[in-house]
């Protein structure tokens, strides 16, 4: 199930605003201009969907029997995906109304909540549970991979309830664990394969395409149970030879930092829904346009992604997959967030990829730093 749109209204800077997915869709924009509010509303569902299914349970009971016996259930924002404090704050300064709305739509079927300022949940008139069965571990594979990911250490994380829901962590802390034990698994998106790969297999796909970034390196992984740690080194190939291993601690800080990245890509399947945030973090421009690549690839191949990011470099790597015929130009959204012009009201404009790469529309402040520099060093 692919989700096609997000409605939301009074959530912080969202005051009212309707946002279309597609297979791959780039969320963009200044600082502080909404981004992470909207993928925090997703977010919501994930960290709420027993909640919500409670709650859609009491509003039907009471409809039927035509009371209000049964207890209101509460929104949680501050748990595993979601810690956002003062709830007091959620609501928008200039909000339409005294509930903060979500609203996602697939083809036509619609999941809507409402939320109170007692933060007490309502569901709509014909509330879909299909839609909320996205964000179950147990029925299709979400992931969330945030920006502060896992940072280069001697041992990684161990966890074996993580592996076994098909989970590399928010912080992508058991991505070193889900390659030790999945390292001969097949890729599901054989398209992702690397040209240079000999098999379809995770582990060598991986260390292929962290290869783009870092020519001739190899991975090294191995989980022991007893100690609950992962070991994970780098080799690099030069001739006919290899190196000794190396520490993630003695490589560069990107590898690491990225890895997590390229083995959710790789493990995807067609109907997972994923959400990166600047998946760009600590990589060289080639390395950025690469992993755009690898996106657009799996995008192409029924994975829904919805990628935040800073960068032209990522930008400009789906605008030449677009050409290259990498990836559909209708399977692709870029979004440019931007504040109302003396308010705080986000304003999401959505731009267009077309078959030659080119984008039907250039904002001001959408990418354009680098012109801005140039002019003030030609004149």
């Amino acid at each position: 199930m692919k989700i096609d749109g997000v409605k939301i209204k009074n959530f912080k800077s969202l005051k009212d605003v309707d946002i279309e997915l597609n297979n791959l869709t780039l969320i963009t924009g200044v600082n502080s201009s909404g981004k992470s509010s909207f993928i925090q509303s997703l977010l919501f569902f994930k960290q709420n969907v027993n909640n919500i299914l409670l709650a859609d349970l009491g509003d039907k009971f009471n409809k039927e029997t035509n009371r209000e016996n049964y207890p209101k259930v509460t929104a949680n924002f501050n748990g595993e995906y979601l810690n956002l404090g003062n709830t007091n704050l959620l609501l928008s300064q200039e909000a339409l109304g005294k509930e903060i709305i979500f609203e996602i739509n697939c083809k036509k079927e619609k999941a809507k909540i409402a939320i109170n300022n007692q933060l007490e949940i309502s569901c709509n008139e014909g509330f879909s549970h299909e839609i909320l069965d996205i964000f179950r571990d147990d029925k299709f594979n979400s992931n969330y991979l945030n920006t502060d990911r896992s940072q280069p250490k001697n041992t990684f994380d161990f966890s074996q309830n993580e592996i076994d829901n098909h989970s590399i962590g928010l912080n992508g802390e058991y991505a070193a664990h889900y390659l030790a034990e999945n390292r001969h698994k097949s890729l599901d998106v054989q398209a992702l394969k690397h040209s240079d790969s000999q098999t379809l297999q995770l582990l060598e796909n991986t260390y292929k395409w962290l290869g783009e970034i870092s020519p001739g390196i190899s991975i090294s992984v191995h989980a022991d149970a007893s100690t609950q740690n992962v070991k994970l080194t780098y080799q690099y190939e030069y001739g006919n030879n290899t190196t000794s291993d190396y520490s993630p601690l003695n490589v560069g800080f990107g590898l690491t930092y990225v890895l997590p990245v390229i083995v959710l890509i790789l493990k995807s399947k067609p109907g997972d829904f994923i959400i990166i945030e600047n998946p760009e973090s600590h990589l060289h421009p080639a390395g950025q346009s690469k992993i755009a690549e690898m996106c657009a690839i799996a995008a192409n191949n029924g994975v829904q992604i919805i990628v935040e990011t800073h960068s032209d470099h990522f930008l400009n790597g789906v605008r030449v997959a677009t050409k290259n015929g990498i990836i559909a130009p209708d399977k692709s959204q870029v979004y440019f967030f931007e504040k109302e012009k003396n308010g705080l009201d986000t304003i999401p404009r959505p731009i267009n990829i077309d078959k030659d790469g080119k984008l039907n529309d250039w904002p001001k402040s959408f990418f354009d730093e680098w012109d801005n520099q140039l002019d003030k060093l030609l004149w």
